[in-house]
């Protein structure tokens, strides 16, 4: 709130869930027609699976779902439910099980806490494009409804959605339903919270206080008109969506944080006419082309800093190469703007006259034996130490990502896998897993890591785009009890019905990688942590009252909040507190809302 006397700051607290070590499990067991026994677990794990190669997500818990059932040659058995995890009601979406131990299959997916899920097993054709046609299934259990295990919530966590909108027209409201609902939209008269601090001539309106129930991170739909009767509408037509707990809407551009009066666009650090280079002494002292993007508003926002994506094969990622482009600028400057993914640095990196060998892993020979730990050296030794001593980055492994296709996704899984030090978040797209198959059961013969990764393929053109290796690759990082990684959580994996070994395919598929591996939620919501938090509701009752006052002071300065942001918990909060209560009822006086 920007309350008198007080100025938005950036930084703050991220308001999310506890990460605990939390351990819980219900049975749910049915008949179903052919004598199918159907048993679902449902599994919170969080910390306790980062040991077994699980990055854990605030606000989810991983549910695993189990059946026993036989299958005929050239089936499998698939789990479709009512959220999108589930493949969102759509057959050709279902999630593929593992035959763990057959005929038991299993599949452990990661779900919003306390979210309320149908879900159903079916039997369906599992090859290359049987997996697309929504004819092509046969239920094999009655539906089930279940509710994902709650998490405990900190003090600090927001009790409902707070979205703020500065706009210059007087007494707007907002329209809003849950995502993927085809219902009415609620409506919400916006609060005035006075003059915008970063837009002349207009003010911030503040929604709080709706979707109190939904899960941390639940998506949903909304536009805003003017109260006056006028025929205003932002945006115009369509609606805005996002799955934010906390948003700021400026200019249809939605953020975590008060941005700058006018934040710049996305944008090339280079020109595309004339690549800069870097030298690669690990690779013979050859100079290399690399190509930087940055994020909306990097040069206004000054004090922020951001992750790194090392993105392979540079030429085709912003412009067209050889074989066309991923179109990675406009995907970048949209998800971003729509606040679909974080705010990221991609740096392109071209590749050099070795390119397959460049690529391949030491354990494996293609036209050579494969020097991948030269180029992944070449990266971290050479590359990350220009990148982050010029830009504002968050140089840790944490969120430092790397991305490919083909070769490409081999090398990004030796990355994320041999250099974790380095690459925690991998986008393998189009793995030519056939090239390196003693890399593989490298991988199968050691520990997991704590990475997020994303894999696909395609399903069409020559060897089906590498169809079934990249399934295997998932089932096995799937496999087993508890699973490895779990669907949604640390790991996703899309088939592109129809599409081919190119970088066409690839340009469609990049958005649903980059949301994955950068979601929005990752790092710190201001918006929540200190703008419109939840600590003005002192005594947790869902209003901001006399009543919090009171506690306010009769507390401290045990359970009171340092509700000015000056780092200390003392009177001058409860000041704070009874001049927004003041101004509040001033309003209501005058006749204002």
């Amino acid at each position: 709130m920007f309350l008198p006397g007080i100025s938005p700051r950036f930084g703050g607290r991220r308001a999310g869930w506890v990460a605990d070590t939390l351990s819980a499990m219900h049975t749910l067991t049915m008949r179903c027609p052919g004598f199918v026994q159907v048993v679902a677990w449902a599994v919170v794990a969080l910390v306790a699976c980062v040991a077994r190669g699980q990055v854990a997500t605030p606000g989810r818990v991983d549910v695993t779902f189990s059946v026993t059932q036989t299958t005929s040659v050239g089936q499998s058995v698939f789990v479709l439910g009512d959220r999108p995890e589930l493949g969102g009601g759509v057959m050709s979406r279902a999630v593929k099980l593992t035959p763990t131990a057959y005929p038991l299959w299993r599949g452990t997916i990661s779900l919003p806490a306390g979210a309320t899920y149908t879900y159903r097993f079916v039997t369906r054709a599992d090859g290359p494009g049987q997996t697309s046609l929504a004819t092509n299934g046969t239920f094999v259990s009655a539906p089930v409804t279940a509710t994902a295990p709650s998490l405990a919530a900190t003090p600090s966590d927001v009790p409902s959605k707070v979205l703020a909108l500065t706009w210059g027209v007087p007494r707007p409201a907002m329209f809003w339903r849950a995502g993927g609902s085809s219902g009415a939209f609620t409506r919400v008269d916006l609060t005035d919270f006075g003059p915008s601090p970063n837009r002349t001539g207009e003010r911030v309106w503040l929604a709080w206080g709706f979707m109190a129930a939904a899960p941390a991170g639940s998506a949903y739909e909304f536009y805003f008109t003017a109260q006056d009767g006028t025929s205003l509408r932002y945006p115009a037509t369509g609606t805005y969506s996002t799955t934010l707990d906390g948003a700021w809407v400026q200019d249809g551009q939605q953020y975590t944080y008060v941005p700058a009066s006018n934040p710049g666009a996305a944008r090339r650090d280079y020109n595309p006419a004339s690549v800069p280079t870097i030298v690669s002494p690990q690779l013979g002292n050859a100079a290399r082309g690399y190509r930087v993007f940055l994020p909306r508003g990097y040069d206004q926002h000054s004090m922020r800093r951001y992750p790194v994506l090392y993105m392979h094969d540079g030429q085709n990622v912003f412009e067209s190469g050889s074989f066309g482009s991923w179109n990675a600028a406009p995907t970048l400057t949209n998800l971003q703007a729509l606040a679909q993914m974080r705010e990221v640095i991609v740096v392109g990196l071209d590749n050099g006259p070795n390119r397959l060998t460049d690529y391949l892993p030491p354990t494996d020979i293609l036209t050579g034996i494969g020097r991948g730990d030269a180029y992944l050296s070449y990266i971290r030794d050479t590359v990350k130490p220009l990148i982050d001593s010029t830009y504002r980055t968050i140089p840790d492994a944490s969120v430092t990502g790397i991305m490919g296709s083909s070769m490409g996704g081999v090398i990004s899984l030796y990355g994320v896998w041999d250099f974790t030090s380095t690459f925690t978040r991998g986008g393998l797209l189009s793995g030519a897993w056939q090239t390196c198959p003693n890399y593989l059961n490298r991988v199968r013969s050691t520990p997991s890591r704590a990475v997020r990764m994303y894999i696909d393929s395609g399903d069409s053109g020559t060897a089906n785009d590498g169809y079934w290796p990249s399934y295997n690759l998932r089932d096995y990082f799937v496999d087993q009890a508890p699973s490895r990684y779990s669907l949604e959580g640390s790991l996703r994996h899309v088939v592109g019905f129809g599409q081919q070994h190119n970088e066409a395919a690839w340009a469609q598929r990049l958005p649903a990688a980059l949301a994955f591996l950068y979601p929005p939620s990752d790092g710190r919501n201001e918006i929540l942590g200190e703008l419109f938090g939840s600590q003005w509701d002192v005594d947790r009752d869902g209003d901001v009252d006399g009543d919090d006052l009171a506690t306010q002071g009769a507390a401290f300065p045990q359970g009171s909040r340092d509700l000015n942001l000056d780092g200390t918990v003392n009177s001058a909060d409860a000041q704070t507190l009874e001049r927004h209560l003041r101004r509040d009822e001033a309003r209501g006086m005058a006749g204002q809302r």
